[in-house]
C-alpha cells in the first residue's frame, strides 16, 4: 500500500527514489522516476503506472508494493531475470525462488534495499530498475513580472467601453419597462389568463319575499282586484291510470289489453301458430327447412337439379315454391370450344410455373446463413418470382431450367449488390429488379459485429 514521501534528513541528504525504464525487443519505450513510495504496477489495463500490451503479461499485476514504507519486488514465475542487493551479490530469479523470496500464489516477493537494482524478462519485455537520488525539481516555468503585465492589462480598453454601455443601455429598457408598463384589462394576455386560470362565477338571489300580514290580507281582500297578487298556476299533475283518453274513452288498461291483442293477432299471422293453427296469411311455407327433406327425397328420386324459386307470387316465377332446374352441364360441341350452360365461353386459364430450390452455399461466416436466407425469400419473396416465371410462361408454356440469385447483405440487413442468370434474359432482368428491394436479419462475424455477407442461390423453374 502507499505510504507518505519520507521527510529529507537534517543534514540535506534527498531521499532514494525508483527509476523504471521499459524495454520492448532492444528498445526503450518508456523512462520514469517514482518520487512518491507508491506501489508500481505493470498489465494490458490502460490503468496501470506502466499499460504493456504484450501477451502474458496479466491484465494487473504489482511489480513493486510497499510494507511498511519499504519496497518489495513481486515477479511471476515464468519472469527471468537478476536482482542486486547493492553490495555487489548478484541474485538470479531461480536463485531467490530457492532462498529469501516468499511464495505468495502465482508470484514471488523479496525484500529491496535503497541501493537495489535488477533487471526483468518475460517475452520480448525487460524492465530494468534501480534506487537513486531524487534528483531537484524543476520549478514551474513562468514568464518575467514586466512580461506578465497586472489583471487590467487583460481587457482591451475599446471592447471594455462598449460592453459597458450595452449593459446599461440593456439596464436602462428594462427598468423603463418596468415602471412605464401600460396595465389593459382587455388585452388578449389577460383574456388568455382568465380563460385558463380563473373559473366562472355566479351569482344567485337568495333574497326571501316579505310575509303578509293579516291586517294587509283583510284590507287586501276590500280593495280592487287589479292590486291584489294572484297566487301562482299550479304544476300539472300527470293523468291517471283511468282517465279516459280524447277518442274512444277508454281506460289505459283497457288501451294495454287491446295492444297485446293485436301483437298476438300479428304473431299468429307470421308463424302460423294461432288458436287452430291456419290462421289467414300462413307463412309457414316461408319457414327455413319447412319441405326440405321432402325436396331431397324427390331430387334423389328423379335425378334431377333442383333450384329455388324467389319471391311468392310477387313475380314471373309462380308462388316461390322449390322448381326443378333447366339448366344443363358445359357443352363440348360448341364451334369455338367448350362453353358453359348459359352459352358463355369459358376463359382459359394462363399456365403457371413451379420453383424450387436446388443449391444454396454462402461465402462468409456470419450469424446469417444460407438457410435463414432462403427461408425469407420463400416467406416474403417467393409470389414476386413466381410472376416474372409466370409472365414468361404466357409467350412460351415449355420454358423450364435454373436461375443463380447472387446477392451480397450489408451490416443494416440491405441488399447492396444483386444478380440472376441461368435463365432467359426477360425472366433474369425481372427477379434482379426486385432483389434491390430485399431486406434480411443483420448478419454479424463472430465477435458479434455487423458485418457483410454474400450467398448464391440456385432456384429450379419448371411449369405445371
Amino acid at each position: 500500500m502507499a505510504a507518505a514521501r519520507p521527510q529529507q534528513s537534517s543534514g540535506g541528504a534527498r531521499p532514494r527514489i525508483l527509476r523504471i525504464g521499459v524495454l520492448l525487443g532492444g528498445k526503450i519505450v518508456e523512462e520514469r522516476l517514482i518520487r512518491e513510495r507508491t506501489a508500481v504496477t505493470i498489465g494490458q489495463s490502460m490503468k496501470n503506472t506502466f499499460s504493456i500490451p504484450i501477451e502474458g503479461l496479466p491484465l494487473e499485476f504489482t511489480l513493486f508494493a510497499i510494507e511498511e514504507n519499504k519496497y518489495y519486488l513481486r515477479f511471476l514465475g515464468k519472469m527471468d531475470g537478476r536482482v542486486s542487493d547493492g553490495s555487489g551479490q548478484v541474485n538470479t530469479l531461480d536463485a531467490l525462488k530457492q532462498r529469501g523470496a516468499q511464495q505468495a500464489g502465482d508470484y514471488y516477493q523479496v525484500a529491496l534495499g535503497d541501493s537495489s537494482r535488477g533487471k526483468l524478462s518475460l517475452g520480448d519485455l525487460t524492465i530494468l530498475f534501480q534506487f537513486v537520488t531524487e534528483p531537484p525539481r524543476q520549478p514551474k516555468p513562468m514568464l518575467p513580472a514586466s512580461v506578465r503585465g497586472t489583471f487590467a492589462d487583460r481587457f482591451d480598453p475599446r471592447l471594455s467601453v462598449i460592453l459597458g454601455i450595452s449593459i446599461v443601455a440593456h439596464f436602462a429598457v428594462v427598468i423603463f419597462a418596468l415602471l412605464y408598463d401600460i396595465e389593459t384589462g382587455d388585452s388578449m394576455a389577460e383574456r388568455a389568463y382568465n380563460l385558463t386560470f380563473k373559473q366562472d362565477t355566479y351569482q344567485v338571489d337568495v333574497t326571501q319575499p316579505e310575509p303578509v300580514k293579516a291586517t294587509d290580507a283583510g284590507s287586501a281582500a276590500g280593495s280592487a282586484a287589479g292590486d291584489v297578487k294572484k297566487p301562482d298556476k299550479p304544476a300539472a299533475t300527470r293523468p291517471s291510470a283511468t282517465k279516459p283518453d280524447d277518442g274512444g274513452g277508454r281506460s289505459a288498461s283497457d288501451t294495454v289489453a287491446m295492444q297485446e291483442e293485436e301483437a298476438k293477432k300479428f304473431a299468429d299471422l307470421l308463424t302460423g301458430e294461432g288458436a287452430d293453427g291456419t290462421s289467414e296469411g300462413d307463412m309457414s311455407k316461408r319457414r327455413p327447412g319447412a319441405d326440405l327433406g321432402q325436396q331431397i327425397t324427390d331430387v334423389k328420386e328423379g335425378g334431377k337439379q333442383v333450384a329455388i324459386g324467389g319471391g311468392a307470387g310477387r313475380g314471373t316465377r309462380g308462388d316461390g315454391d322449390p322448381r326443378v332446374g333447366t339448366g344443363s352441364g358445359p357443352r363440348i360441341s360448341g364451334p369455338t370450344g367448350p362453353e358453359s350452360a348459359g352459352g358463355g365461353k369459358l376463359v382459359e386459364k394462363a399456365p403457371t410455373g413451379r420453383i424450387n430450390v436446388s443449391d444454396k452455399q454462402s461465402f462468409d461466416e456470419s450469424t446469417l446463413t444460407p438457410d435463414i436466407v432462403l427461408s425469407k425469400i420463400q416467406s416474403a419473396y417467393m409470389a414476386g418470382l413466381k410472376r416474372c416465371y409466370k409472365t414468361y410462361l404466357a409467350k412460351d408454356a415449355s420454358a423450364r431450367g435454373k436461375v443463380t440469385l447472387s446477392l451480397t447483405i450489408n451490416e443494416t440487413g440491405r441488399t447492396v449488390q444483386s444478380g440472376a442468370k441461368g435463365f432467359a434474359g426477360e425472366v433474369d432482368s425481372c427477379i434482379e429488379g426486385l432483389m434491390g428491394s430485399w431486406r434480411f436479419p443483420i448478419p454479424k462475424d463472430k465477435d458479434g459485429e455487423a458485418t457483410e455477407a454474400s450467398f448464391a442461390i440456385t432456384l429450379q423453374l419448371v411449369p405445371d
